[in-house]
Parts: C-alpha cells; sequence; structure tokens
C-alpha cells in the first residue's frame, strides 16, 4: 500500500493558498514544505483516479483508504477527503518515501498513525511527543527529534501498544510530552468548554501517558508551553515557531518538565480534583451498563448469567448545589426514547432508599424503576465519576460575600473579573463556580417567610439629585447624614478591618413625623423593598438572621421603644456593633451553627434608647415636619425601583470611592475625636462624615453644622450615661418626702460627700420595680464616678447623722451639673453646716 501513497504524493501539487498558510501560520520556509512533502487536496486529483485504478488492484486501493465502495454501488471512487479544498499531509520513512496520508483535520478510513518514520534517521534518545503532524515538523525545524500523533487519546488506549513499538523502533529512551497550552475555562476565548469535565483532557491525557509510558521503561516527563506565549487563550509549537521562538527557549521549556505526579501537583486544585476523577473513572468496574437508553445489570447465579434491564431512564447529574443544609443534586431523567425531562433537585433520601428512589422517578413522569438498591449504589458511583464538576453554590447571604471576595444581588455580581449577570437559571459564574443567591426564609409561628433578595438597578445615579429631594423632605443635615452614612454601609468591611465597628442609624422623631418612611428609603436604595420589622414584634433569633443574611447591608426595625418587649434585645443589638453574635444560631448535625453577624441596623423610633451603652452605638438624627419644604412622598414612592442605582453606582466604581472614602474617613477620625475626646463617637460619625465627603465633596455649611451637632451629640450621651442617669433617679427620689434623701448627703469646706452605698440601695430598689430588670451594679458606678470631672475620693470616712460613713466625695467648683443638683439647697447656703 505504500506505493499507493507514494503514487499521489509525488503527483500531488500545493497551492499557492496553501503554501502561504504554512509559511504565515505555521512559521515553515520553503525548504521545510519541500522537504516534507505537502500538498494540497482538490478535484485534480479525480484525474488520477483512473490510472490508480489501472496501477493497483481495487482490494488494496479500498484497504489504503484512497477510495470507498458506496453501497449500492458496484464502483469504487476515491475518496472525497482527497478532493477537498485541505493540506494532506504526507508520512514520510526514512528514505522520504510517503508510507500514509492524512487530510488536515480529517482522517482516512484507517487505522491512525505516528508521525513519522523520517525520525528514525536522527540517533538522538530524547524526543518532543506532540499532538499533530504540523507541531512535530515544528520540532524538527528547531533541530529537536519530534514526534506526532494525530490524537492524543487514542493513543493512550486503543494504540498505546503501537506507540511503545515505534518509540523503541526509533531509538528514544527520554520523552517530553509537550501538548497545547489553551484556556478552556473562560467564554472569552474560541475554545472555550462549557463542561468542566472536558475542560482538561490535554493534562489528564498527558498524565496517563506519560504514566503508561514509564511503566514501558520509557523515562518520560511533561512540559507546559508558557501561558505569555498564548495569543487568544492558546499557544502551541507551532504557533511558538510562527512567533520566532528560538530552539534556545523550547530546551528551556523542555529542561523545566516535570513528571507525572508533580506535573499534576503543581496544578490548580480544581483541576487536579478532574484528572482525579477521570481516573477513577477510566479503572472503575461496574456491574450496570446503559444499553438502547436503559440500566442493564449484569446478573449471575452459580454458572448461569444473564442481563436483566432494570430501568426505562438513565440519569444524568446537571450540577451540585452547596447549600447550608447540605448538597443537593440536580438531576435530568432521559427516558428510553432519549427525551430529557426538566432538571430536578434531588435530595439524599431518593438516593439510599431504593423505594424512595423508585417513588421519586414514578413522581417526575413515566418512569419505572426495578433495580435493588445494589444496583442503586453503583449508578451513583458511576454518575459521580461522570459528574462534569459544575459546582453550584448557594450562598446563606448576600450583599457581600467573604469568601468570595465579592457583592452579589439579586441581578448583578461585582467581581475581580469586573460586572457578571447571571445565566438563564439565575445562576453567576465566578472562576468556573457557580454561585445562586436565594431568599432568606425566616419562621414565624407556624408560617415561614420569604425575605426577597435585593436587585440593584443598573442606571447611573445622580447624587446631588436624590441628596436635594431628601433634603426637600428632612432638611439638608440630616438627609446629608442619611446618605453619608448609607455610603459608608458599602465600605462597611474595610471600616471593620480598621476599628472594629460600624454605627447603627438611628432615625428618630414624633408619630406622622416621616422617620419610617425616611428608613424606607434608604432601605430602597439599597435594593430592598421590604419594610421594617416591628422591634417588639421581632425576636433577637430573627435580628440575627436578618444580620447574618444581609452583609455588609442595612436592616430596618421600626417602632423602638423603650419597653421590656424591645430593651430586652439591647444586649444583642449592642453585640452587633461589633459583629459579635448573641451566641445563638441554627441547629446543624453536630451542635450549633453560631449566626454571623455581617451587616447593619437602620433603627426608627420615637424615643431614643434609654440604655446609654447601645445610644453611643447609634448616629442619631431627628426627623421634624417643620423641616420639611416639600412633600416629595409620591416622588419616592415612583423612583421606589429606581433608588438602589445609589449602591450600583457605587459598587461598580468601588475601588475608587473607596479610597477616597478611607482616607476622608482616618482625617475625620481623629479630627473628631480630638474635639470630642470620644473614640467611638468619633468613629461613628466619621463613617457618616467621610460618606458624604465621599459622594459630594466638601461643603462648608455641612461641615459647620457637623461641628455644631457633635458636641450637642456629645452633651446628651453623656447626660445619658450610667452615672448621670444613676443622680437622675436618685434626684426624682429626693421628692418623696419619706426618704428623706438630705440625710445621704453632706457639703463641707467646699466638698460634697454622698453616702453612696445609701443612695445606691434606694436606687436599686425602685430600679428593680419599675424596670423588672437588675440596675448598674454598684461598684460598675462607684468605679465610673472615678472618671467624673472633680472626683477627690471613693472610700472617704464622714459623719451623717452621727453616723461614722464610707462617703465618695467631689469637688463642689468641678463636679458634673447633676451632682450639684442633687444638693443644690446645702450648696446654696452660705455657711453650710457642719456634721
Amino acid at each position: 500500500m505504500n506505493e499507493i501513497y507514494e503514487f499521489i504524493t509525488s503527483r500531488g501539487e500545493l497551492s499557492s493558498e496553501h503554501l502561504q498558510e504554512l509559511k504565515s501560520k505555521r512559521g515553515f520556509s520553503e525548504e521545510v514544505i519541500k522537504s516534507h512533502r505537502f500538498f494540497s487536496g482538490g478535484k485534480y486529483l479525480l484525474t488520477l483516479e483512473n490510472e490508480l485504478l489501472s496501477n493497483f488492484s481495487e482490494d488494496n486501493l479500498l484497504v489504503s483508504g484512497v477510495f470507498h465502495k458506496y453501497e449500492g454501488f458496484d464502483k469504487i471512487i476515491i475518496s472525497s477527503q482527497l478532493s477537498d479544498d485541505r493540506i494532506i499531509i504526507p508520512y514520510l520513512d526514512k528514505e522520504n518515501k510517503a508510507y500514509f496520508l492524512r487530510p488536515h483535520k480529517m482522517g482516512l478510513k484507517i487505522p491512525i498513525q505516528i508521525y513519522h518514520e523520517k525520525v528514525f534517521n536522527d540517533p538522538t534518545p530524547g524526543a518532543i511527543l506532540t499532538e499533530s503532524e504540523f507541531k512535530a515538523v515544528a520540532g524538527h525545524v528547531w533541530g529537536i527529534k519530534t514526534i506526532g500523533v494525530p490524537g492524543i487519546s487514542s493513543f493512550v488506549d486503543t494504540h498505546f501498544k503501537n506507540l511503545v513499538k515505534f518509540i523503541q523502533a526509533a531509538g528514544i529512551k527520554q520523552i517530553c510530552i509537550l501538548f497545547d497550552n489553551e484556556i478552556k475555562d473562560d467564554p472569552a476565548f474560541p475554545n472555550y468548554k462549557e463542561d468542566p469535565f472536558k475542560r482538561y483532557d490535554t493534562e489528564y491525557f498527558s498524565f496517563i501517558l506519560a504514566k503508561n509510558l514509564n511503566t514501558e521503561g520509557i523515562d518520560t516527563r511533561i512540559g507546559r508551553l508558557p501561558d505569555s506565549w498564548r495569543v487568544n487563550g492558546k499557544i502551541d509549537l507551532d504557533g511558538a515557531l510562527a512567533q520566532g521562538k528560538t530552539s534556545g527557549e523550547i530546551k528551556q521549556v523542555i529542561s523545566e518538565s516535570k513528571n507525572p505526579k508533580a506535573f499534576v501537583q503543581d496544578l490548580p486544585q480544581e483541576v487536579q480534583n478532574i484528572i482525579n476523577r477521570k481516573q477513577a473513572k477510566k479503572y472503575h468496574r461496574t456491574h450496570i451498563t446503559v444499553e438502547f437508553g436503559k440500566y442493564v445489570a449484569s446478573r449471575k447465579q452459580g454458572k448461569q448469567e444473564w442481563q436483566e434491564t432494570i430501568s426505562d431512564f438513565t440519569l444524568k447529574i446537571i450540577a451540585r448545589h452547596e447549600t447550608m443544609e447540605g448538597v443537593i443534586r440536580e438531576i435530568v431523567i432521559v427516558d428510553q426514547f432519549g427525551k430529557h425531562s426538566h432538571s430536578f433537585p434531588l435530595p439524599s433520601e431518593p438516593m439510599v432508599k431504593n423505594d424512595a428512589f423508585a417513588n421519586f422517578v414514578m413522581n417526575k413522569g413515566n418512569y419505572t424503576w426495578l433495580g435493588s438498591i445494589e444496583d442503586l449504589k453503583i449508578i451513583w458511583q458511576s454518575l459521580f465519576l461522570e459528574d462534569d464538576g459544575r459546582h453550584i453554590i448557594e450562598p446563606d447571604c448576600v450583599g457581600w460575600l467573604p469568601d468570595g471576595k465579592f457583592w452579589v444581588f439579586g441581578n448583578v455580581v461585582f467581581s475581580e473579573q469586573g460586572e457578571l449577570r447571571h445565566d438563564e437559571k439565575g445562576i453567576f459564574w465566578i472562576k468556573n463556580c457557580g454561585y445562586k443567591p436565594v431568599p432568606l426564609s425566616i419562621s414565624s409561628g407556624k408560617s415561614v417567610i420569604a425575605e426577597g433578595i435585593p436587585y440593584l438597578n443598573m442606571n447611573k445615579c445622580d447624587f446631588g439629585l436624590l441628596r436635594a429631594k431628601f433634603a426637600e423632605s428632612i432638611g439638608d443635615f440630616v438627609a446629608t447624614i442619611c446618605l453619608g452614612w448609607a455610603c459608608g454601609v458599602l465600605f462597611m468591611d474595610e471600616v471593620f478591618k480598621k476599628y472594629g465597628c460600624f454605627p447603627f442609624l438611628f432615625i428618630t422623631g414624633r408619630r406622622g413625623s416621616g422617620k419610617s418612611t425616611v428608613a424606607e428609603w434608604i432601605m430602597n436604595s439599597f435594593g430592598m423593598e421590604n419594610a421594617g420589622k416591628q422591634a417588639a414584634d421581632t425576636t433577637a433569633v430573627a435580628i440575627q438572621r436578618y444580620l447574618s443574611y444581609y452583609s455588609s447591608l442595612p436592616f430596618f426595625i421600626d417602632e423602638y421603644r423603650n419597653i421590656d418587649k424591645v430593651t430586652s434585645k439591647n444586649g444583642f443589638l449592642r453585640n452587633a456593633y461589633n459583629r459579635q453574635s448573641a451566641g445563638k444560631g441554627m441547629r446543624q448535625e453536630f451542635g450549633i451553627r453560631e449566626g454571623k453577624v455581617r451587616g447593619t441596623l437602620i433603627i426608627a423610633g420615637e424615643e431614643t434608647p434609654s440604655d446609654n451603652a447601645l445610644l453611643t452605638r447609634c448616629v442619631v438624627v431627628q426627623v421634624s415636619e417643620k423641616n420639611r419644604r416639600v412633600n416629595n412622598f409620591d416622588w419616592f414612592v415612583k423612583q421606589r425601583d429606581q433608588l438602589s442605582a445609589f449602591a450600583y453606582q457605587i459598587l461598580r466604581n468601588r475601588k475608587q470611592y473607596c479610597e477616597t472614602f478611607l482616607s476622608q474617613l482616618v482625617e475625620d477620625k481623629e479630627a473628631i475625636a480630638k474635639l470630642t475626646g470620644d473614640d467611638r463617637l468619633a468613629t461613628n460619625m466619621a463613617v457618616a462624615s467621610a460618606g458624604a465627603f465621599t459622594l459630594f465633596g466638601e461643603n462648608t455649611d455641612f461641615a459647620k453644622m457637623f461641628k455644631e451637632g457633635l458636641l450637642v451629640v456629645k452633651a446628651e450621651q453623656e447626660s445619658e450615661n450610667a452615672v448621670a442617669m444613676f443622680f437622675k433617679d436618685i434626684q426624682a427620689l429626693a421628692f418623696n418626702e419619706s426618704a428623706k434623701m438630705e440625710s445621704y448627703w453632706d457639703v463641707k469646706e467646699g466638698k460634697i460627700y454622698l453616702y453612696f452605698h445609701g443612695l445606691y440601695n434606694l436606687y436599686a430598689k425602685e430600679y428593680q420595680s419599675r424596670n423588672r430588670e437588675a440596675p448598674f451594679k454598684e461598684a460598675a458606678i462607684r468605679n465610673y464616678l472615678k472618671d467624673e470631672p472633680g472626683f477627690v475620693g471613693v472610700s472617704v470616712d464622714h459623719r451623717l447623722k452621727k453616723v461614722n460613713c464610707s462617703c465618695v466625695v467631689f469637688s463642689i467648683d468641678a463636679c458634673p451639673g447633676f451632682i450639684r443638683d442633687l444638693v443644690g439647697d446645702i450648696v446654696g447656703d452660705s455657711a453650710p453646716t457642719e456634721s
């Protein structure tokens, strides 16, 4: 048959188009092209048909693959592959004679060969093994012994023995496998493979082939052309030659090649997993086969063997969904006629229980399962090995995903890959992993409430117009604080990393002032449409679930009041300021999973918290009707779906905004701390002021009002701290003449003597009765007194009512006003009485 191939090759002609292609695309010189005897297919070869029939027998022509005999025809005719307009590649022996032909990207209907015996003339013991003839020719051009296989997968299994014989015959002792380096996991490139299980065939077959060749005593390593050489996502040997890469550069690649084990270990974990699964599948043994769209089991009893059909369908796993409740497989059922069902979520029970599985498939259509539980187990093993690797995570939060380092909403994701959209199933694909945001389910008695996923309007936001509409409704200063705080929310993670906390926004005002409406407008700016949850009716566990779900986003609590049903949650709310949980969570297989705090709060109420610790964790703004210049309620209702452009605009330009925000945050925090002497207040208010600066730039009027407001806030917080509230309660008790409160203090030589233990006992009894909870510890308040101005001593002996008492002592001139007010009558006397 060699004579047939040589006969055609000797008469072949290379067209000018193919000549130019080989020179420009492959980097071959005319001398190389001539020596390898490439020629063009085409209609002109049909003229050789009669001459071939005259010189060679029909049987030999058919065996060579050059001729075909079609059903219904008596005459054999030349293969249409030879008459196509494509380059034909002769396989040459040591005498440069053709012993095989292969039209480029095609194959005559005979067994494939190895390219080519011409290398037998080269005594070099080392060689490159690559895929395709043109790449092998590139190796020859560099002066490197190179052989090519047209289809690596075939030479891993079916033709492996032929490859070993060829290598041994060529005197090759060391081989470097050097196949294409191409990107298959990015849709932006032409060789993208949607199925992850098919993306890494080159790496897998390289590994298997190298391992098998090593077993045959042939020292085999795997090389990889540098990523930096890739053009449009791909580089191969002939592409490298066309780029002008030198023999030295290729030899450097060969010197850096690795043994099979080291090659796999250096691959990304995802690729390693797929290679391992492919290898496991290759050696997996099963008694279940698929025949005509059905599962068939091989049975054996004694010497008797038979085949039993156990289904009228087959299964395919589409994806694995990782949820907080565990992994759920998404499957498709294919009936015996090839019709696919819709995809279904498959829980674990039907996978491990035979009756449950039979019931499951019957429920999905006319599907019958007749197999055993052992058959089902084997089928799952096979399917797991064939699983295409699509892993879909259903995260337990929306907004900022700390593990993935990206932002996710219902319709858009912001990641390192840029701004992403979901596919037709609502899944975002990031680095070969799918993310599908899911609603939050909150139990409410016997029912379950599903909270909607935030969606962002993807238009440009006019921050100035938004501020103007807010300002007309609630006043310039309050509007700027609210929007500044809202801007800061989107940089919450950075604020936590720097200061370990993030302030709540507390909106207060009289009933009908619009405080709840304003809170809802702010929530709308993050793509959240749900109204606030009632403070009294929402449990701490539910609030924790919301704060865990809305990551770096706000959650709105409405109708805050200083009543037991609300104040009982103050401890949890205080902890949320520092992202500490309340220690409660959701039950799991292994104990309790603590609910993480990832978000922040907007709180609205007619009164601010009497709990000073909670109050000092808030940026407090007051909404008043007197500041409303225009009623913009209808405008905000109409723009409700547009308001989330606020968050979209910031997030799509987040890097730029973040630099401005953080720089201003540090500057403002230091300035406020210097002005007020209060680090917590400085951090809280700096978040709002830095956000305002980021959105609107410098504003002199706002800065002036902001500074004045700081001093007011500082005074209000000081007036409501534990010590101040203690003395206010004592002063109220003094109006009860029967308590004889004046017996518990004295003034002498410019100092005020307070019998603190006696005062505390009266205070504690009244506080317990009024609030139904324990008051601050005596020791805690006594210690706080040391930090008050004018403090002299905490345990000073002094006689009151002829009894020697341990007193707390303050200087009259320097002590806080609330202490002077308590003992005012005595202080006002021109000559205080001695005790």
